[in-house]
């Protein structure tokens, strides 16, 4: 192979982005950015196997984008070889989402008023996940609406579109809508859910009542976590199983808020989708 395709590794057989060549670094960066991606378009959870395979998929999808032909065939040829490249962007996946779960908690303590003795207020709100759904000015939950609570709204686009260079900003032509002949983009199901848990996660942290320490505000155990993102998930799922078209207006219209900074309160009442899911 091409001396340009080697890897530098280090004593325990991994490889560090920056001592490989400028080449191989350019590839790393893209493949990281491109798991990132695929994490928030298509799963946000993957089992070990998945992961391994987004991995792989990443690296070789980013030695084509950067035309290095070498790269990605010797990626296609050399399992071992793949793998080690693959090691770099897979390792990044779960200090990603606890980044994310920084990047919302302010968001969440300020959102749902968030300070010692609060226990109570948060139980009640990780009950029947009633943090994903807006209130009304007496405080009403309104169960027709869920994930157009302003928490989501605004830990998505600072997460996903705060900048030229975030993923959403960058991934704008990957946003689709599920309805044939329509043009309005729509929020991957992944996105969504993948918040909808971090902000569970931050909520968790407070169920005791007293402010999280600073290792639980950095800490995001998957595993722990991966019932409430599968229950976040069915939920887009009935959604979308009653009504494709009541599916596209909550997501297209959450798109439009997190992609266009229109988040008001008119925008969030407007997300009623009828007979959908309730409190439970």
């Amino acid at each position: 192979w091409p001396i340009f395709t080697d890897l530098v590794y280090s004593a325990d057989s991994s490889i560090n982005l920056k001592a490989q060549n400028t080449r191989i670094q350019q590839v790393l960066k893209t493949a990281i950015f491109e798991l990132k991606k695929a994490s928030i378009f298509d799963n946000a959870f993957p089992n070990i196997t998945q992961k391994r395979k987004m991995a792989l998929d990443a690296v070789y999808n980013a030695a084509g984008k950067h035309k290095e032909y070498a790269i990605a065939k010797r990626i296609k040829h050399d399992f071992n070889y793949a793998v080690a490249l693959a090691g770099v962007p897979e390792g990044r996946l779960s200090s990603f989402r606890t980044n994310l779960k920084k990047l919302a908690h302010q968001i969440v303590v300020s959102r749902f008023g968030l300070k010692k003795g609060c226990g109570d207020e948060v139980d009640d709100l990780i009950k029947g996940h009633k943090y994903i759904f807006p209130t009304d000015a007496k405080g009403k939950v309104l169960g027709d609406q869920p994930f157009c609570d302003e928490s989501m709204v605004d830990s998505i686009r600072l997460s996903f579109f705060d900048g030229e260079n975030s993923i959403g900003v960058q991934s704008r032509d990957d946003f689709v809508s599920v309805l044939d002949g329509n043009d309005e983009p729509e929020l991957p199901v992944a996105m969504v859910c993948l918040i909808a848990t971090l902000i569970y996660s931050i909520l968790k942290d407070w169920s005791s009542g007293n402010p999280p320490s600073g290792a639980q505000v950095k800490s995001f155990n998957s595993s722990f976590h991966i019932s409430v993102y599968n229950a976040h998930q069915a939920t887009l799922t009935r959604i979308f199983n009653g009504s494709r078209k009541k599916y596209h207006v909550l997501m297209a219209r959450l798109y439009k808020a997190v992609r266009y900074v229109l988040l008001t309160r008119y925008l969030l009442l407007s997300c009623t989708l009828t007979n959908s899911t309730l409190v439970q």
